[in-house]
Order: C-alpha cells, then structure tokens, then sequence
C-alpha cells in the first residue's frame, strides 16, 4: 500500500455539480431569448386549458383506434 493516496476519494457529488451548473443554465436561457428572466412570456389560462382539451381528445382517438385493432386482432367482439 505504499504510494497510495488514501485521502483521495473517487466519489463525485451530484448534487454539488448540480448546483454549480443551475446559475449557468439560467444565464444562457436569459441570453438564449433575449428576454428578461422576469418577463417570460406566459401563456394565459384559458390558452393552456384549451390545449389540454385538445390533447385530450387526440389521446382519446388514440386510445380508441388501438383498442379497436387489438380488439380485431384477437377477434374479440365487442
């Protein structure tokens, strides 16, 4: 064991590289849009609500032609 460093740990903290690395994301996001980080657009409520209405019915059409072909797939009637 001679030479050997046994002070020096091989373990890397996640968390302290997280940490360091969130201001420096947030500056190039800011610079990235040219926009304040305050002032980000925000979409309003009712534009949000009538997103998830519509990704709704398309999950439910989805839904509903893959049934149909697993349905028909294994002859089940329905």
């Amino acid at each position: 064991m001679q030479g050997q460093d046994t002070q020096k740990s091989n373990v890397v903290s996640l968390f302290a590289a997280r940490e360091n690395a969130q201001p420096a994301v947030e500056a190039q996001t800011a610079v990235a849009s040219g926009a304040q980080p305050d002032s980000a657009d925000e979409e309003s409520f009712a534009d949000i609500m009538q997103r998830n209405a519509k990704n709704k019915e398309r999950l439910e059409k989805e839904r509903a032609t893959a049934n149909k072909s697993v349905l028909r797939s294994y002859r089940i009637k329905h």
